[in-house]
Order: structure tokens, then C-alpha cells, then sequence
């Protein structure tokens, strides 16, 4: 990378180089003055000058700023406002004051904006995604059908690390999706991390009807106490804090049990609060520990009796319980 920065400085600066010396010790023109070339000779200078503060920017920042998601947004916003700045003062030095120039100009831009209409809303979108700030590198979002942990966050598109698709949870897919950033004008974005970094997720437990139901919440809940009470703790921290910046109406994370009647089981959720990126572990986690408790009991039966009646018909001759 520090090979390719240096080679575009010094073309960079050899442009300037040749473009002065025709300009000043030549007597090759155009035009009848030399306008044309004292515009391209300002243009290298102001991308040129670009090219600097951006560089020097980053270093800079790189030395103090001692995070990696923060020193990855700084330069993210500098570069975007540097590369905005260098793009109004070309347009300035090329676009001329007469009034037929300023017609002509105008229907071309028009013209551009109508065939380059997606990349200006991608180059909108991704300003407004940088001043904003509905999400950062690092974030699981999603957007639309598309979700995944955010890798990087460009001026016209956003890559994100997909989960799920064909992965039945929230596990990487090994696929990078790249965004055009024109969804921050008009879709809904969706943060598993900003501002609160936990989630509800539920384990669903069904129980054959005469199981005792009440033993069967009791072991549920104690068996699920240790596994996420590190998750409570921390996402109670959280959300008061949260309570500071918006309107929250609960600051409940307890883990409850929810239970249901069903035409054929009785159906209990638990309800527990978990980090994003940990949701399946946890959830196979609780889900294998529970039903190892409850297999100790002789009065609840796991399963349905649907299920109960298929294992035990003749035809199967085996006696199981799912």
C-alpha cells in the first residue's frame, strides 16, 4: 500500500512538473490564451494538495488515535470530505460564468445526473451513512434480506460478512456482500449492536400433556441461571444507560418462562437476553442442558404426543420418547 501511495505522489507531482513547464517555457497553446491550461495545471495542484492532506491525515491520526474502529471512522470521514472539497473546486475552476456556457453546462448536468442517478445516490447515502452514523464497522445489521457484521463502510457501497442465508443461525456464510449505500436514503437498517449490544432470543421446550409442567419450569430456569446471568448483568449496565438517550419503557432482563397450550403438547419458551454473536452457542448450550435434566425425571415427557404415539405404534416396535 505505502509502494502504491508513493507511486501516485510522484505522478502526481511529474504531471505538475510537465504541465508547468509547457505552460510557462513553452510556447504551445490551444487556445488563443491560456486559460485551458492554467485550469489543468490548478486541477493537478488541488488533487495533488488532496492527495497530501489525506495522507498526512491518516498518519496522523494512525499515531494518536490509539482504537481501530476509531482510527478506521476518523480516516473514513476525512478521506470523504477531502475527496467532496476537491470535487466542488474542480467543479468551480471548470465550469465558466457566461450564460450560454452556464445552459450548456446545465443541461449536461442534468443529463449526467439523470444516467449517473444510482451513483449519486450511493455517494449521497454514503455521506449521509458517515455523518449519521446509524451503524459502524463492526455492527451486525441487516438491511432488507441481507444480514451480516459490517467490514467496511465506502463512499459508495458498504461490505458486510453475511450470516445465515442457507446457515440455519446466525453463523457466516463465508460470503461478503457489497451494498450500494443508496438503502441509508430509503430502507430500514437494523442494528443488533449500537447503543444496546444484547438481544432476546427464546428455546422452545415441548412437553407431552400429564408431564408435571411446574417441575419442568423449575429445572428450565435453574438450568438456564448460570448460562446467561453473566448476560443479564451486563445487558441491565446497558440498558439504564441506554435510558439516558431514549425513551425506554422497561429495564426487565430477567430470563422468564412462558408456557402455552397446544392441541397435542404443552409448549414452554424461555425467554433470556444473550449477545448476538454468541445466539447459537447459547442456545445449544441451554437447549442440551435442559434436556438432560429433564430426562432425569420420570414424570415429564419430552415431545409431543403425536410424536409419542408414532414411536409406539407396532409397525416401529420400539417405545421412544422424542
Amino acid at each position: 500500500m505505502k509502494v502504491l501511495q508513493r507511486l501516485n505522489f510522484f505522478i502526481l507531482l511529474v504531471l505538475i512538473l510537465f504541465t508547468s513547464y509547457i505552460r510557462y517555457f513553452t510556447d504551445f497553446y490551444i487556445f488563443e490564451d491560456r486559460s485551458l491550461l492554467d485550469a489543468l495545471l490548478i486541477s493537478l495542484f488541488i488533487i495533488f494538495l488532496a492527495y497530501v492532506i489525506n495522507s498526512l491525515a491518516g498518519n496522523l491520526i494512525l499515531r494518536r488515535v490509539s482504537t481501530a474502529r476509531d482510527r478506521y471512522t476518523l480516516r473514513k470521514t476525512v478521506s470523504i470530505l477531502v475527496t467532496v472539497l476537491a470535487f466542488a473546486s474542480l467543479f468551480a475552476i471548470w465550469v465558466e460564468r457566461t450564460s450560454t456556457l452556464l445552459i450548456a453546462y446545465g443541461i449536461l448536468s442534468a443529463g449526467v445526473a439523470i444516467a449517473l442517478q444510482d451513483v449519486l445516490r450511493n455517494l449521497a447515502g454514503g455521506i449521509l451513512i458517515i455523518l449519521s452514523r446509524p451503524f459502524k464497522a463492526g455492527d451486525r445489521i441487516q438491511i432488507g434480506d441481507s444480514t451480516g457484521d459490517v467490514l467496511d463502510i465506502g463512499s459508495f457501497s458498504t461490505a458486510i460478512m453475511e450470516i445465515r442465508e442457507w446457515i440455519d443461525a446466525d453463523q457466516y456464510t463465508g460470503r461478503i456482500l457489497h451494498i450500494p449505500n443508496s438503502f441509508a436514503l430509503n430502507q430500514t437498517i437494523k442494528n443488533y449492536t449500537r447503543d444496546y449490544s444484547f438481544i432476546w432470543d427464546e428455546v422452545r421446550i415441548l412437553l407431552i400433556y400429564g408431564s408435571n409442567w411446574k417441575k419442568a419450569e423449575e429445572i428450565a430456569l435453574q438450568t438456564a441461571g448460570p448460562v446467561v446471568e453473566e448476560f443479564e448483568r451486563l445487558a441491565q449496565t446497558e440498558l439504564l444507560l441506554m435510558g439516558e438517550k431514549y425513551f425506554t419503557t422497561t429495564y426487565d432482563v430477567k430470563t422468564q418462562l412462558y408456557t402455552k397450550l397446544q392441541e397435542n403438547w404443552i409448549e414452554m419458551r424461555l425467554r433470556y437476553v444473550v449477545a448476538p454473536r454468541k445466539r447459537r452457542a447459547v442456545s445449544h448450550l441451554l437447549t442440551t442442558n435442559i434436556l438432560e435434566a429433564l430426562e432425569k425425571e420420570e414424570d415429564i415427557m419430552v415431545g409431543t404426543a403425536v410424536g409419542i404415539d408414532f414411536m409406539n405404534s407396532p409397525e416401529k416396535g420400539h417405545n421412544f420418547i422424542i
